[in-house]
C-alpha cells in the first residue's frame, strides 16, 4: 500500500502540470466542437419504394439539425453536406392508400461532422396499391369557327390504359384530349396528347396514360356535304387452277362519307385495298380497309366485308383426233380423204386440261356406202362431263372401191 501512495506522490509536480495541460486541451476541442444547429431544409429521399405501390404524400424536409464539427468544417456547410431518407421497404401497399409513420435518418456527408439530433425523426405517409384499367378514349375540339362545319372524329387508338394509385384512378371518369378547329377550314390529322380527367373536368395527377396520345383525324370544310357511294372490292391475283371467281359481294355494300361538297360530288364509288385471291378455291371471307381520298371520312367503320365465293372454271379445247371406220364390208376398200380431224369440246377447264387425243375417236361410218365418192360425217363421243362443240371439217370422204 506504501508503495502505491510512494508511487502517486512521486514526481507530483510534473504529473500535477500534465493534467492541467490536458484539461486545457480537452476544453479547447470541446469548445471547437460544440453544438451547432442547422436549419435545413434538408429534402428527406424515398429508399427502396415498395413494389407494386405508390406513395401519395410528399415526406417533406428536415428543418433543423443539431450537429457537431471542427469549426473550419462547420463554415462550409450546405444543404448538400447532409441527406435525409426514409425507408420504405417493409411497409406493404393497400387499396385506399395506408397511412404508416415511418423513421427519419439524417446523416452527414463528411466524416467529421456528427449528428447529435434532428427534426422531425418520423414522418407520416401515404402508400396506395398502384392498379390500372382500360377506358375509351374521348377527344374534344374547341368553339367552331363561323361559317364551318366539322365532320366525325376518328380517333387512333379507341382505347387508353390508365395506371396509377387507386385512390386517384378510382376519381378517373374519362381519357381524352383537345384540339383547335381553324377558321381556315384545314382538315386536321395530328397527335393529340391525353390526360386523364375526373366528373368536373380537372386532370387527376399522379395518374399515367398509355399511349400518351393518339391520332385525330376530322374533316373540316366550309361547305361539309354528305353522300352515300357503293363500294367496290379490288381483287387481285388467280384462284386455283380450274377455278374461277363466281361472286362478290360487300357488307355493307355501300358507305356514307362526308367532306367538302366539291370533293363529293366528283365521288361516284369508293374501292377498297387489295383482296388477295390467289390459290383460293372455296369461300373467302375477309376486312378490307377503305381506300378515302384526301379530305374525305367515313361516318362508320373505316373498312367493309368482302365475301368471294369460287366455282369451276369453263371452257373450251381442240384436239386433234384421228379417224377410224366402222361397219367395213368385205369384198371392198375404203379410202379416207384425211387422216384426222379437229374437234372442240366444252367443259370444266380442269377435266379438258386431264385429257388427251388418245383418249377420243372420230368414227366413220361405211356400212351402207356405194362404190364410189362418199361424203360422211364422223362421229365423236364426248367424256362424261364435256359437250362436243364442233368438228371440222364436218364430214370426209370416204372412196369405195370393189375387190376384184
Amino acid at each position: 500500500m506504501s508503495a502505491i501512495v510512494r508511487l502517486i506522490v512521486s514526481n507530483w509536480p510534473l504529473k500535477l502540470t500534465a493534467l492541467g495541460l490536458a484539461t486545457v486541451l480537452y476544453m479547447g476541442v470541446a469548445i471547437s466542437q460544440s453544438t451547432q444547429t442547422w436549419s435545413g431544409p434538408v429534402t428527406i429521399e424515398v429508399m427502396n419504394p415498395p413494389a407494386g405501390g405508390a406513395l401519395l404524400s410528399d415526406p417533406g424536409v428536415v428543418d433543423r439539425i443539431e450537429f457537431q464539427a471542427p469549426d473550419g468544417v462547420a463554415a462550409a456547410l450546405t444543404n448538400d453536406s447532409f441527406r435525409a431518407s426514409i425507408d420504405l421497404r417493409s411497409v406493404q401497399p393497400r387499396p385506399g392508400a395506408t397511412t404508416v409513420e415511418v423513421p427519419v435518418r439524417v446523416y452527414p456527408v463528411d466524416p467529421r461532422v456528427r449528428v447529435v439530433s434532428y427534426e422531425p425523426t418520423g414522418v407520416v405517409v401515404q402508400v396506395d396499391e398502384v392498379v390500372s384499367q382500360v377506358i375509351p378514349v374521348t377527344i374534344e375540339h374547341g368553339p367552331v369557327p363561323e361559317g364551318i362545319e366539322v365532320g366525325p372524329v376518328s380517333v387512333e387508338p379507341a382505347l387508353a390504359r390508365i395506371s396509377g394509385a387507386s385512390s386517384r384512378v378510382q376519381n378517373v371518369r374519362s381519357v381524352g384530349g383537345h384540339f383547335v378547329i381553324d377558321a381556315s377550314g384545314i382538315s386536321i390529322d395530328e397527335e393529340v396528347e391525353l390526360e386523364a380527367y375526373d366528373e368536373v373536368g380537372a386532370i387527376v395527377p399522379g395518374v399515367d396514360v398509355e399511349p400518351r396520345s393518339a391520332r385525330v383525324k376530322v374533316a373540316v370544310a366550309r361547305q361539309l356535304a354528305y353522300g352515300t357511294v357503293p363500294v367496290i372490292p379490288e381483287l387481285v391475283g388467280e384462284p386455283a387452277h380450274g377455278m374461277r371467281v363466281d361472286n362478290v359481294s360487300v357488307v355493307p355494300a355501300t358507305v356514307t362519307v362526308s367532306g367538302e361538297s366539291s370533293d363529293i360530288r366528283q365521288l361516284d364509288s369508293l374501292t377498297t385495298e387489295p383482296v388477295d385471291i390467289s390459290g383460293q378455291s372455296v369461300e373467302l371471307v375477309t376486312d378490307a380497309p377503305l381506300v378515302l381520298p384526301d379530305g374525305i371520312t367515313t361516318n362508320g367503320e373505316p373498312s367493309v366485308s368482302v365475301i368471294v365465293t369460287f366455282t369451276e372454271a369453263v371452257g373450251s379445247r381442240r384436239y386433234e383426233v384421228g379417224t377410224s371406220l366402222t361397219g367395213v364390208q368385205p369384198g371392198y376398200s375404203y379410202r379416207l380423204g384425211v387422216p384426222s380431224v379437229d374437234v372442240i369440246l366444252s367443259g370444266s377447264v380442269r377435266q379438258l386440261d386431264e385429257l388427251t387425243p388418245d383418249q377420243l375417236e372420230a368414227d366413220i361410218p361405211v356400212a351402207d356406202l356405194q362404190v364410189g365418192d362418199n361424203e360422211v360425217m364422223p362421229v365423236v363421243e364426248a367424256p362424261r362431263g364435256t359437250s362436243l362443240v364442233s368438228i371440222t371439217p364436218e364430214s370426209v370422204t370416204v372412196t369405195v372401191t370393189a375387190a376384184p
